[in-house]
């Protein structure tokens, strides 16, 4: 077996002939924006999570600018008590996420409030979140981060006791169960993404869900423009105004983010395939917690643990190191070796340079994001690694040892 230096990326293009052939049949249809196929992909992807409205849009960051606007709007509807977003209100988001979490609660016109992550599981803790609320307080946002799952169960009593909602962000985490539900399906609105290196990919792509009808309908029309085109109860909202022209009857205001057929033929194949890309990441994931089980114990490395009672998707390989030197010197060793390597999304985002300006509420010292930051790294597990790339990936991590 040849383990010479080898180029470990952080993910390759899962896509196929089959793909690129139902691109092709969508080109050559000549019917290429949002239609048929996007309407099909939209109820698979329903129908695979046991969910019982998906809005498909052009990409995961469109999922949650639409999920916060929808919550600021005039036309959300008020569930079991809870109350749309006012300026000035306040959403509970980890400081260990992506950007474009946090960018739409700005936008709308609420402000983050930055709660801790447990630096072994990556994942906002509960203790924080309880700590954070105020009477500002209209929504928390669970981030699944890396493939595995927030508890929810105590975020949910949290929300229904104080009448809030829950929109979580499943971006990384696409298939990942917690109790046996899917994550990104416990609350009032899930997002996913399908950007080229998630789980699944339809080029650029997100979905929303939501179990709210009413919700879904306010997506689908702030999706597109704020008109009724696609609105499933079209006929009842358009009868409302018999002296406006249905086609052109705009309701609300809205984006376009629209997807288009093209990436509903990927995703309608990427979907069959979610199954499988799952559990090959658990499989290298699996073998690699196996190989540095002596790394592991005295505390050289430590690999993201799994949240109880979660089955995890392993959305690359997270670790941390003992500090930031060590990790310093560890990521020069994997990068010099041709293994690509990526911070722990950006660790805790309140320390980016955006935030001296941005309105935002941190709680507590913020101590484990600023551990994740300061000595975490991950590494791809994706699913066409062969067994020589997640061999070679062993050797080189022991060799730094």
């Amino acid at each position: 077996m040849n383990l010479s230096k080898m180029n470990i990326p952080l993910n390759l293009s899962t896509f196929g002939h089959d793909e690129i052939r139902a691109a092709v049949n969508v080109l050559e249809s000549g019917h290429v924006t949002m239609g048929k196929q996007c309407f099909e992909f939209e109820e698979q992807f329903a129908q695979t999570l046991n969910v019982k409205n998906a809005i498909f849009v052009n990409s995961g960051s469109s999922a949650n600018l639409l999920a916060f606007f929808a919550l600021a709007n005039f036309a959300m509807p008020e569930i079991k008590g809870r109350k749309r977003m006012q300026p000035g209100d306040e959403v509970i988001v980890p400081a260990l996420t992506w950007s474009t979490t946090v960018w739409p609660i700005l936008q709308a016109g609420g402000v983050p409030v930055f709660v801790d992550s447990d630096p072994e599981t990556l994942q906002m803790k509960f203790e924080d979140v309880e700590k954070a609320i105020s009477p500002k307080t209209v929504a928390i946002c669970p981030v699944h981060v890396l493939g595995n799952a927030v508890p929810m169960g105590p975020i949910k009593q949290l929300a229904e006791k104080h009448r809030l909602w829950i929109i979580e962000d499943t971006c990384e985490s696409l298939g990942t169960k917690h109790q046996g539900k899917t994550v990104g399906t416990w609350g009032d609105i899930g997002t996913y993404s399908f950007f080229f290196s998630h789980h699944i990919t339809t080029i650029e792509g997100g979905m929303i869900v939501t179990p709210h009808d009413d919700i879904a309908e306010l997506l689908r029309t702030l999706r597109a423009h704020g008109w009724t085109r696609h609105l499933k109860n079209r006929e009842a909202v358009e009868k409302k105004y018999p002296d406006l022209d249905p086609r052109y009857l705009f309701v609300n205001m809205g984006f376009n983010l629209r997807p288009t057929e093209v990436n509903a033929a990927f995703g309608k194949i990427q979907l069959k395939k979610l199954s499988a890309f799952n559990d090959r990441r658990v499989e290298i994931a699996n073998t690699w917690n196996n190989a540095f089980v002596d790394l592991i114990s005295s505390g050289s490395l430590i690999p993201m643990k799994t949240t109880a009672q979660t089955d995890s998707t392993w959305f690359g390989y997270p670790v941390l190191l003992k500090n930031e030197e060590t990790k310093r010197k560890f990521q020069g060793h994997l990068e010099k070796n041709g293994i690509e390597t990526r911070p722990i999304i950006c660790g805790n985002l309140a320390r980016q340079p955006a935030f001296k300006t941005l309105p935002h509420r941190t709680v507590s010292d913020l101590s484990g994001a600023n551990r994740v930051m300061d000595s975490g790294i991950y590494w791809g597990s994706h699913p066409l690694m062969s067994k020589i790339e997640v061999d070679y990936v062993i050797k080189t991590v022991k060799e730094f040892w």
